[in-house]
């Protein structure tokens, strides 16, 4: 199971408690999978989702608000009961469209508190919602068929502080997010509890892998300098002493010397604390890039004779 088939299951598990987070929810699956119209003289109200869960849900919804059982059929439930689709559009302020269409924003009326805000937004999510596996990235989004009530669901989600953006996809306008934290912030909206704390926790390991991949990379870097550092020294070192011999040098760069070749995988600190006395980290590059420079000056003085 996808990650946000896991997000809609736990939404589907939501109780609501009242009947205006209710009416919000309805309102959100006609507006996202429904069509409204007449036929035949008759006012219909039309709702499709190859899901079985939604058309179950939106069953439940009607049940619970109106006391009325309405029937499924292939994928849709159609509502030809005049009494009962004038209680629904009254009571969820869609506009009945003699085409077929919903080509309206989201009825303020419906979600002015913030629960029905909530609620509107779980099941918009449930019917035109998907979410990116999070260890794959960040990606949410609510595909939908109308501008209007994109640009109103996204105004909608935005009145929580999350920013969506809108773009145009084969015939749908897509809403959508690819912020980690906002993504974050919105299953909190949606009382997603359990995939917050999934994308949370995998959050946290990525960001562990990427700071022990940045240490990781930068002692890498670090021990080639150090590596590179100890061969160049220990290569004027050894020239030195076969050209003159090490007590050519003075008796501070001697001892410098012959500590570097006797611990060439050594830090400068860790030189500098072998030695006795003891001798700072300054003082012991000094030395050694004295000791280097004498190695260059006999190469040249070689090299002109």
């Amino acid at each position: 199971m996808s990650f946000s088939s896991d997000v809609k299951k736990e939404l589907f598990a939501y109780d609501y408690k009242n009947g205006h987070c209710l009416i919000a929810a309805l309102a959100a699956v006609i507006n996202t999978n429904g069509f409204t119209g007449t036929y035949n003289g008759r006012r219909l109200i039309m709702i499709h989702n190859e899901n079985s869960a939604v058309l179950d849900m939106t069953k439940s919804f009607i049940k619970r608000l109106f006391g009325a059982d309405v029937s499924c059929q292939k994928g849709n439930i159609t509502i030809d009961d005049e009494a009962l689709v004038d209680k629904i559009l009254d009571a969820t302020g869609v506009v009945c469209d003699t085409d077929f269409s919903i080509d309206s924003p989201i009825n303020l009326s419906v979600v002015s508190r913030n629960c029905c805000k909530r609620a509107y937004i779980r099941t918009a999510f449930i019917c035109c919602g998907s979410v990116s596996d999070p260890n794959k990235h960040y990606h949410i989004e609510f595909v939908d068929n109308d501008y209007d009530h994109a640009r109103s669901l996204k105004e909608l989600i935005g009145s929580f502080g999350i920013t969506m953006k809108i773009v145009e996809r084969k015939n749908h306008f897509v809403i959508y997010c690819k912020e980690a934290e906002l993504i974050v912030d919105l299953l909190n909206v949606m009382s997603a509890h359990r995939a917050l704390l999934e994308l949370e926790n995998l959050r946290v390991l990525k960001g562990v892998r990427n700071n022990v991949n940045r240490l990781v990379n930068c002692e890498t870097a670090n021990l080639g300098k150090i590596v590179s550092a100890s061969l160049r020294q220990i290569e004027a070192i050894n020239y030195i002493s076969k050209s003159k011999g090490l007590d050519y040098l003075p008796d501070n760069l001697k001892k410098m010397a012959e500590m570097r070749i006797m611990y060439a995988d050594a830090s400068l600190k860790e030189l500098g604390e072998k030695m006795v006395p003891p001798v700072g980290k300054s003082g012991v590059n000094h030395r050694l890039k004295k000791i280097c420079d004498i190695a260059d000056k006999l190469k040249g003085d070689n090299n002109y004779g």
